[in-house]
């Protein structure tokens, strides 16, 4: 039988042997969205109007949730006593509607700003929807259930990296693992409706995504089966020991910091303190602690249930594949089983890279590199053509240039490729650094673009921890995400298939994008790309005696 202060203490001490990494796992499920959603709640919190009372910034925001916009796409007002049923479904399902669709927010967004104008914008909406239903489904799932396995082979192993979260990725296990986490879900979202149910199921399905990170070739019936198994008997504690969690380091902390916002904002006479500090101080404690270690304990419980199940010769039992995933870590400073002791012949996952022989430290040739800057540079104009779609509801071309590229994510990938690659075997160093080499380079870019024209193509005054309007730390954070992609999986995929082709081919596809690229630099400097969506801003530049007044952008250099 287990103890919650032995878990705990487990938990916290597999946290303290690769604190960095886990750290790391917990941020990126919290910024995709797929779990600690809450953590990242101080950086939408912030308001530059309050906060930075002296920039004149202007914030675009959608009042409305995702309910109110489909009331007014139906034209119905439930308050004016003509809908008696939607005043009714006002009260108790628009809750629930906004919960399941909070990753489709921008979409709603987008039919909101464009007034449903025409069948092209109903048609993107649809086609974003589709989109991040399918993000959701088979992106967000498997990547928790990644990062059940990377703390799995935490516990075991000592040269653990964060791609160990990328194992459900590999091919032949995303399907399944997909199914598996779907399965839960529909279980989960059925058995809410009984109310009763739910948290009854909660906790019962609650070992699903490590048995699949253990076993992502389990049947998801098998998957969901033995997670009962597991939990018959178990729920209760569990329960206690999530309340315990929630008191100890969510309630405390949230009162303690609520107490010195309170002083704080009353002592410095600025009221926004009063929301923003308690919000940061939780959000950072929950980033680099509290996710981590909660994370470490049920891991930790995880395998005590599952050692039981072994033990008592249980049904399903035989479906646990990896031996060491359900023995005592190391006594130690850290644990020290090799690699093959964990991965033994039966074990069905294996690395992405390893499995795909990605060569992510390699050198690149001159012609690679060529080839990878427009393959960067075409990505990062789809990603900001996208976005601002979404998020304006306008098809524009966006940056500084005619062509569908923008160099300054190509430079930023290049750059990363040729001066960190000594730092690519640590992927922490590698997403830190990235993060300082991406933002120079886009800082650089800002200034140089209005001192040639006069003219700002991004503007990020008033978003959080910004420097000038030029870079911001949500911005610099998404490029070393990208940066990561980029070392591990992007390029060394790019770079294999750029060297299947012969190097006559490689050479005349160089030459060709280069003249092209050379025209439109040439012609860009004497009509640069402008206008509105591009360079809408209102008099950005301050005066003297005067302020500015900027519309926060995406980079667009």
């Amino acid at each position: 039988m287990w103890e919650r202060k032995d878990l705990k203490r487990r938990g916290k001490r597999q946290l303290g042997r690769n604190w960095l990494a886990t750290v790391a796992v917990c941020f990126l499920l919290a910024f995709t969205g797929a779990e600690f959603v809450g953590s990242t709640d101080f950086i939408h919190q912030f308001d530059p109007a309050e906060m930075l009372p002296g920039d004149q910034v202007v914030v675009q925001q959608v009042d409305l949730s995702n309910w109110e916009m489909l009331l007014q796409w139906l034209d119905i007002d439930p308050m004016d006593g003509t809908h008696p049923m939607w005043a009714a479904a006002n009260q108790s399902v628009a809750p629930l509607f906004d919960t399941l669709t909070a990753p489709f927010s921008a979409f709603f967004a987008l039919l909101e700003r464009s007034q449903f104008a025409g069948w092209l914008d109903i048609l993107l909406a649809v086609a974003g929807i589709a989109g991040g239903l399918w993000f959701s489904i088979w992106v967000l799932g498997a990547l928790t259930v990644g990062a059940r396995r990377f703390l799995l082979e935490s516990r075991v192993r000592d040269n653990i990296s964060i791609a160990a979260m990328f194992t459900p990725f590999a091919r032949g296990n995303w399907w399944n693992v997909t199914k598996g986490t779907l399965l839960r879900s529909v279980y989960l979202i059925l058995w809410t409706c009984t109310v009763v149910g739910f948290p009854i199921k909660f906790y019962a399905y609650r070992m699903v995504p490590y048995i699949l990170a253990e076993n992502p070739q389990i049947s998801p019936r098998e998957a969901i089966l033995l997670s009962r198994q597991m939990m018959d008997g178990q729920k209760w504690r569990c329960f206690l020991l999530d309340l315990t969690f929630f008191l100890h380091w969510s309630l405390l902390p949230t009162i303690a910091a609520s107490l010195l916002g309170l002083a704080v904002g009353l002592l410095a006479g600025e009221t926004a303190l009063i929301q923003f500090l308690p919000s940061l101080l939780v959000g950072l404690l929950s980033l680099l602690f509290v996710n981590g270690y909660r994370s470490a304990t049920y891991t930790e419980l995880y395998a005590v249930l599952r050692r039981g199940q072994l033990e008592g010769d249980a049904p399903l039992a035989q479906r646990f594949t990896v031996p060491e995933f359900g023995e005592e870590p190391p006594q130690g400073e850290k644990p020290r089983l090799a690699d093959k002791l964990v991965r033994p012949p039966e074990d069905p996952v294996f690395h992405f890279v390893q499995r795909h022989k990605l060569n992510y430290n390699r050198k690149y040739p001159l012609r690679t590199l060529i080839l990878l800057f427009f393959a960067f540079s075409f990505v990062g104009w789809l990603w900001e053509v996208s976005l601002h779609i979404v998020t304006q509801g306008m098809l524009i071309n966006r940056g500084t240039m005619l062509g569908p590229w923008l160099p300054i994510y190509g430079a930023g990938g290049v750059l990363v490729l040729l001066l960190l690659r000594r730092l690519f075997t640590r992927p922490a160093a590698t997403f830190l650094v990235s993060m300082v080499l991406c933002s120079i380079v886009e800082y650089f870019a800002s200034w140089f673009l209005e001192m040639s024209y006069g003219i700002r193509w991004w503007d990020y005054s008033g978003y959080f921890m910004n420097l000038n309007g030029r870079i911001c730390l949500e911005g610099a954070v998404t490029f070393g995400l990208a940066c990561c992609i980029v070392v591990y999986f992007a390029a060394p995929l790019l770079g294999a298939g750029i060297a299947r082709l012969s190097p006559a081919k490689q050479t005349a596809l160089c030459a060709v994008l280069l003249a092209l690229f050379g025209a439109d630099l040439v012609y860009s400097h004497f009509h640069p790309n402008a206008g509105t969506g591009i360079t809408d801003y209102d008099d950005w530049k301050q005066a003297e005696g005067g302020a500015a007044s900027a519309l926060p952008e995406d980079t667009g250099a």
